[in-house]
């Protein structure tokens, strides 16, 4: 049974590199080889994935649960081999944006949070404080 995974590995990875890609090979199926990717930041379930081959940058998203609310995705950022690339994935989904990249094996994948955020949770803290201190004041008077 491993020789036989083997073989399909192989014999993915030859047509692949031969340039074959639009022929289908019978028993052997894109969809069927996984590679790993490493998704993180405002994910809902961050970590390393396994997805098909021919995963795209939405697929492995999606494989890690998909974007927090809070998750920026004007700045996506893609490490490959040492090479990091940023993508506009918020430009493509409002029909603006580059193509969306595939992933690459070993690939890993950061969403940040918006730079605002911050913001939200320091006016969350005051609002608690002047509440706490409102009904304080009431009690005590």
């Amino acid at each position: 049974m491993k020789r036989q995974a083997l073989l399909l590995l192989v014999s993915a990875a030859l047509v692949r590199a031969s340039g074959l890609e639009g022929y289908t090979v019978p028993g052997l199926d894109d969809r069927e080889i996984l590679m790993s990717i490493h998704v993180w930041g405002e994910v809902a379930t961050p970590g390393t994935h396994l997805v098909p081959l021919s995963c795209d940058l939405i697929a492995g998203i999606s494989a890690a649960g998909g974007p927090t609310s809070t998750a920026s995705l004007s700045d996506v950022r893609i490490v490959v081999d040492s090479t990091e690339t940023v993508y506009d994935l918020e430009g493509f989904l409002e029909g603006e944006g580059a193509p969306v990249p595939d992933l690459q094996p070993g690939a890993t994948v950061y969403l940040r949070a918006r730079r605002y955020e911050w913001w939200k949770d320091a006016v969350d803290f005051a609002y608690k404080i002047i509440v706490t201190a409102n009904i304080l004041w009431v009690i005590l008077e």
